[in-house]
């Protein structure tokens, strides 16, 4: 009966080991609350940024409770949507031109004619939503679930607004994995497609570092939604960040500012990105 009892112990172990074998786990070594907030405040925003040292495997982790949220990625949904419509070849390449659709829209750098280079330069969105109704809701699908993307409500009816508005979702946490993936090409896509991407997303280089990243903004629940995704190449080291913000709808151009300012003072403060 002892024996049994044991034999019954062990297995149950062995079970849950498996089952936390299985799971998506995040590899921080070390959750490092850091003194990021008066960045955030600076610009009259709350949010969250995650930070990863990839050479020391280290996380710095502000308001982890946010980066476990999901959001709409918005425009940061460019990197992969880029990457897809590469792989499927309904883009060819940086210079590939949409014709503008005469439609006027507020944002007067989208009122033309556009290249994939200066579609993702300007973050033009009816560029993409031309490109993601061109690969179809069948073939997006698929490669957003090959891509672990979130949860991406992908249908006919929704194929050219899913990462805008509506149901998707993706964490702060599940954008890291995805930009890990990205950056050591761990997703179904092809090198040359991924280094194309990866040339166009480059927002500032010096001949001491490259700082790389897609930024997306949109309304949630009455709020305004603020990503700035990336990386940092410096010194043959690399960091990975996602600065992911919120604020009242008034202010919409400090806004737009914080995503990328909240990210520069974080680095600056570390002693990187220096002119």
């Amino acid at each position: 009966m002892i024996n049994q009892f044991v034999r019954m112990r062990l297995n149950l172990i062995i079970a849950i080991m498996v089952i936390v074998s299985s799971c998506t786990i995040h590899p921080a070594k070390k959750d490092l609350p850091p003194n990021f907030q008066p960045f955030f405040e600076e610009y009259g925003v709350q949010g969250c940024f995650l930070l990863y040292d990839v050479k020391n495997d280290l996380y710095q982790i502000y308001n982890s409770s946010r980066c476990e949220q999901g959001f709409l990625p918005a425009s940061t949904f460019k990197i992969l949507n880029s990457l897809i419509g590469l792989e499927t070849g309904v883009l060819t390449d940086e210079n590939m031109v949409i014709p503008w659709d005469g439609v006027v829209r507020t944002e007067e750098a989208w009122n033309r004619d556009h290249t994939m280079a200066s579609a993702i330069q300007y973050s033009v969105v009816p560029y993409f939503q031309e490109v993601a109704r061109r690969i179809g809701p069948a073939r997006m699908k698929e490669m957003v679930d090959d891509s672990d993307y979130g949860r991406m409500d992908i249908t006919k009816e929704t194929i050219d607004k899913f990462w805008l508005w509506g149901n998707s979702r993706i964490t702060p946490w599940e954008q890291m994995n995805f930009l890990l993936h990205f950056y050591t090409n761990k997703l179904p896509f092809s090198q040359e497609n991924v280094n194309l991407v990866r040339k166009l997303i480059i927002l500032k280089q010096t001949d001491k570092w490259t700082f790389s990243g897609k930024t997306g903004m949109t309304v949630q629940d009455g709020k305004n939604i603020g990503w700035l995704i990336g990386y940092l190449e410096e010194n043959g080291k690399v960091w990975m960040y996602v600065c992911n913000m919120e604020a009242n709808t008034e202010n919409s151009e400090k806004f737009r500012e914080s995503r990328r300012g909240i990210t520069e003072k974080v680095f600056k403060s570390m002693g990187l990105m220096e002119e």
